[in-house]
């Protein structure tokens, strides 16, 4: 019964080629090709057939291999490369300083593909390289062509950091990293799909922010200042109305007192005006009096003179 080889143990893996003499166990190895997976054996410096979606048996180890490995009756050289042929995304790093001295960072994302029939190219990069590529080995690789070739060229050339964000700009930068970069792809069997650049925040972004920030902050300090002046001045306002009614009230006390001490004042004096006017009634009833005593005792006098006269009259006349 035949094991299930596999050739792609983590998700970064692109492409591998592996020794079938290397693959040595008394049991067949097979491997079973996705839809987006792609082989093909080398043997003896001859290409097969390139294989997908299919499952393929006898691909190293066995019996009857270990004893035709005996008799030196296989190849000398057997290879199997197999690869990913589904598009994938690279994000490839950079970090460039124009002519102002200003530093720039980012990366630029890529949209890549192998192509089933261009697998073979990839033997290529395995002929100078670890028998593996992954993501990792393939950023490495565009790394130095892309920043020195296109990043500081795109840099150099533009007006701006708003530029860099700008739809032109970027279809701009897709069609030289193409033209860039098909060369290079090409010997790889790697097809360019896309690409865009993606710019960290610079240090003008960061100090616009900072700026804007700090105009918030003050914005939001003045609010605060203005509206802890106006509570101020309410405060005071309303202090000052509780003086000023605390005065009135003062005063309407002060005024209800002094009236209060007028009307108990105006009380005394019409109470004195009344006993005065009183005796004074009390001495014209008395000067009154005694002046009609006067009268009479003069009205009593006259008339005891009278009486005298008469008689005195009546003793002079002579019988």
């Amino acid at each position: 019964m035949a094991h299930t080889y596999k050739w792609r143990t983590s998700p970064d893996i692109l492409a591998r080629l592996i020794d079938g003499n290397d693959i040595k166990t008394w049991r067949t190895r097979r491997v079973t090709l996705k839809p987006n997976e792609a082989c093909t054996f080398i043997v003896n410096g001859q290409l097969s057939p390139i294989f997908s979606d299919q499952s393929i048996s006898q691909i190293g180890g066995g019996f009857p291999r270990y004893l035709a490995s005996l008799m030196r009756a296989t190849a000398a050289e057997r290879h199997v490369l197999f690869g990913m042929t589904g598009p994938f995304d690279l994000a490839v790093p950079y970090q460039v300083i124009n002519e102002d001295g200003e530093e720039f960072s980012g990366h630029v994302r890529l949209r890549l593909q192998m192509l089933k029939e261009d697998l073979p190219k990839m033997l290529n990069y395995f002929a100078n390289h670890a028998p593996t590529i992954t993501r990792k080995d393939l950023t490495h690789l565009l790394h130095e062509h892309l920043n020195h070739r296109l990043i500081a060229t795109a840099y150099a050339t533009s007006n701006g950091n708003e530029s860099f964000r700008d739809e032109l700009f970027q279809s701009s930068f897709a069609m030289k990293a193409e033209v860039l970069l098909r060369p290079h792809l090409a010997a790889l069997g790697l097809t360019f799909h896309n690409a865009y650049l993606v710019t960290d925040v610079t240090s003008n972004e960061r100090l616009a922010a900072h700026q804007r920030a700090t105009q918030q902050h003050l914005g939001h300090e003045r609010v605060n200042a203005e509206a802890t002046q106006e509570a101020i001045e309410m405060r005071q306002a309303v202090a000052l109305r509780t003086i000023e009614c605390e005065i009135e009230v003062a005063r309407a006390k002060i005024r209800g007192d002094q009236t209060l001490e007028a009307e108990a004042k105006l009380k005394e004096l019409r109470t004195l005006e009344a006993l005065w006017r009183s005796e004074d009634e009390r001495s014209q009833r008395l000067a009154m009096e005694s002046e009609r005593q006067k009268q009479v005792r003069m009205e009593q006098a006259l008339e005891m003179f009278n009486a005298v006269q008469a008689a005195k009259r009546q003793r002079e006349t002579p019988i």
